[in-house]
């Protein structure tokens, strides 16, 4: 069995009024894309894309162009961020559109990104789409929109809200039950009872269930979730030592000043010993791989950030091909790749101004490597 690859895929590249109360008018991910500045010597920003594609999420010509690369490149589908938080969902056009322009030829699926949205410089823990408090809004600091899961009631109207999308044709199924990643599983406190009843209304609608995939947690049987996700570089970065990124003397210098002056200094760490890991590590057949393709979070953390130096197109294929191979062999139906739009987090398979399609091309090789 092929290995079927998932590209993750942010929807904030369009416009909400959410997002133009809290960072100010027009903004999107873009936004913190374009303002990024490089931290040190040889540092890799900002990222541009080609041709100065900053493209708008709402356009049907962009989901086409993102489509056809994507297809042409041997990608199988997106896993598309999916922002539900109880009474409100945030980031929801880009699908919804999907869902209506049927013509669109891309298979999909939802990942949960079940976390609240706060300030990322604030004590609270969870996600953010900016890193700088000068450009906040004193009265909105702390948590913006909180993460809520309800009761049976409020499963059965996210279920309801998602079923057209299980039913279209191009939503990824495993056998007769649609894939649904939840990306916090331990965060929702009656997640079995969640479960249950999401399976429950599944059947009632003509499926054998939902097939849940828990991200990075290893008590997804006990909370009867169907598989695991290694969520890269997140797997790796939390459960591997010495991944840390030996750069020569400037680095190093640089290091010695910021703490000589108190200054905050982004983590580093070693693309290639991240992704050598990744492409040796044993697997049961229920648990699914992750890769990335790179991974710089400057654009939104600043000096707070987390970056991995060393990632190019080569090393890539050197350890995805590795990867895909193994998953090949033993049968993994799914390896999910970060990301296919993650600019503000350097992850991203779109074309740049610095290696154009080089990493699209690379999947495109390997995936049609006859073997």
């Amino acid at each position: 069995m092929k290995p079927k690859i998932m590209a993750f895929y942010l929807p904030q590249y369009h416009r909400i009024p959410e997002n133009d109360e809290w960072w100010g008018e027009g903004f999107t991910e873009w936004e913190s894309a374009k303002k990024s500045k490089p931290l040190f010597p040889g540092h890799n920003q900002p990222r541009v894309p080609a041709h100065n594609n900053y493209y708008n999420l709402l356009n049907k010509e962009t989901m086409e162009w993102q489509a056809k690369l994507a297809r042409r490149a041997g990608i199988y589908g997106f896993c598309i961020y999916h922002y539900w938080f109880g009474e409100k969902q945030l980031l929801e056009k880009p699908a919804e559109n999907l869902l209506k322009w049927n013509d669109i030829d891309i298979n999909y699926c939802f990942s949960w990104a079940n976390e609240s949205w706060i300030r990322s410089w604030s004590k609270f823990a969870g996600n953010a789409w900016i890193s700088s408090p000068k450009e906040a809004k004193q009265n909105t600091a702390g948590i913006l929109i909180e993460q809520k899961y309800g009761d049976e009631d409020e499963w059965k109207r996210h279920f309801l809200y998602l079923l057209p999308f299980f039913q279209d044709e191009r939503y990824i199924k495993k056998g007769n039950k649609p894939v649904f990643v939840i990306y916090i599983p331990s965060a929702i406190r009656n997640l079995k009872k969640m479960v249950d009843c999401w399976n429950r209304l599944a059947v009632e609608n003509g499926f054998d269930g939902v097939y849940f995939i828990g991200t990075n947690r290893g008590d997804w049987k006990r909370q009867k979730l169907d598989a695991e996700l290694q969520y890269e570089p997140n797997y790796t970065m939390f459960r591997e030592k010495n991944i840390h990124s030996a750069l020569g003397w400037q680095f190093k210098k640089l290091r010695e000043y910021c703490v000589s002056k108190n200054i905050l200094f982004p983590e580093i760490f070693s693309y290639k010993k991240a992704l050598a890991l990744i492409a040796g590590r044993k697997r049961g057949k229920d648990v699914f791989p992750g890769c990335f393709v790179d991974f710089d979070s400057s654009p939104r953390k600043g000096n707070r950030a987390i970056i991995f130096m060393g990632a190019s197109p080569q090393w890539f294929q050197k350890y995805f091909s590795e990867l895909y191979r193994v998953s090949r062999e033993r049968g993994t139906e799914f390896i999910f790749l970060t990301a296919w739009n993650e600019w503000g987090e350097g992850a991203y398979l779109e074309p740049d101004t610095e290696y154009g399609v080089k990493y699209l091309d690379v999947i495109r090789n390997i995936t049609t490597e006859k073997r």
